[in-house]
């Protein structure tokens, strides 16, 4: 049985190799965008479509996005996460991988 990863993007997409991403995702892992990350989730982002596709579901911590005055700029479809979810989701997830 393959196990599920959770993907924790800490950096900015456009700082990541994309093509490193795809290698080490399977579309049943999930992503989980944090800090720097969370620019994904804003509208007219060029790799939000690219980076989805290689995931069952993202999310974006809250807090993060409020931090840094990000949320009225965001998709309005996102998944938007507090805290105790996100400790929910990394403690669901055995396995995890921070990029």
């Amino acid at each position: 049985m393959v196990k599920k990863m959770l993907h924790i993007l800490l950096s900015s997409p456009f700082q990541i190799s994309i093509n490193s991403l795809k290698i080490f995702s399977r579309v049943s892992d999930e992503l989980l965008c944090i800090q720097d990350g969370v620019i994904l989730g804003l509208k007219d982002n060029i790799l939000r479509e690219k980076i989805e596709k290689f995931f069952k579901k993202v999310y974006f911590l809250q807090e993060d996005l409020k931090t840094r005055g990000l949320l009225k700029f965001v998709f309005f479809d996102i998944k938007i996460i507090n805290f105790l979810e996100f400790v929910t989701l990394t403690e669901k997830h055995k396995i995890n991988m921070t990029w």
